[in-house]
């Protein structure tokens, strides 16, 4: 989040999300227990502080940032949030087994598509955005293969 996105979810009375570093939680900061922004880069509060880049604006998207930023092997699958999602409107993968993969958005539809096969389909909102990622980050790792996705 920007300053200014958090300066208006503070006015708006919204919570802001956070993950402290080397936790495997995010933590809700209700909007009144926010004192101010220092420098810029700091939110600080009665009971803690945080970084703003560490900042988020719903829980869901906190929680996707913990899950799925940080995926990796010798490749990396592309991170990418539901709005950048939206722009983009497809990442491209390879699973561990070397077969490309694509999750597109086709016909207000997200697919989920063994190249030019298409393998799921889902409704075109953010939550279904989430689900068809954690597909992606289980083919992506290994978990399951491309003929058990189907």
């Amino acid at each position: 989040m920007t300053k200014q996105e958090i300066l208006k979810a503070i006015d708006n009375g919204e919570s802001v999300w956070t993950i402290y570093k080397g936790q495997s939680n995010v933590y809700e900061i209700k909007a009144y227990k926010i004192e101010k922004v220092l420098n810029d880069t700091f939110l600080w509060g009665r009971e803690y502080y945080c970084n703003i880049k560490d900042a988020y604006k719903t829980k869901a998207e906190a929680e996707h940032y913990l899950h799925h930023a940080n995926v990796t092997r010798t490749e990396k699958l592309p991170f990418v949030t539901w709005e950048e999602f939206l722009e983009k409107k497809a990442i491209h993968f390879i699973d561990n087994k070397g077969i490309d993969f694509v999750l597109c958005i086709t016909d207000n539809k997200i697919k989920l598509m063994v190249f030019f096969m298409v393998s799921k389909t889902w409704d075109l909102t953010e939550e279904n955005f989430y689900k068809a990622y954690d597909e992606c980050v289980r083919l992506f790792r290994g978990v399951i293969n491309a003929n058990e996705f189907v």
